[in-house]
């Protein structure tokens, strides 16, 4: 009955905490060689989806936009990695 309970709890939780970890680890966008093109790694935790780390490339997106003076941008292509669970994205502002 008590691991019912526990299993329970911790399904109850878990729409809490998914998701609740991405982050960049100081290195929001670097420069590829395309002119305006940028990559950006963004780092999650077991809860975080592919869903949660596009967010928060687009959080990331819109702030680089307003410190470079770029008009908009798109996500060229992304590539998920397992170990350390990371997704990269290719994204390509234009002025």
């Amino acid at each position: 009955m008590r691991k019912i309970l526990l299993i329970a709890v911790l399904l109850g939780l878990l729409p809490f905490i998914h998701g609740c970890a991405t982050a960049t680890y100081g290195k929001a966008f670097e420069q590829t060689s395309t002119p305006g093109q940028y990559t950006s790694k963004i780092y999650t935790n077991a809860f975080a989806s592919q869903k949660e780390a596009t967010d928060r490339v687009n959080e990331e997106s819109k702030k680089f936009m307003a410190e470079k003076g770029y008009k908009s941008y798109k996500i060229i292509s992304t590539k998920t990695e397992t170990f350390p669970s990371a997704v990269t994205f290719v994204v390509q502002f234009t002025k």
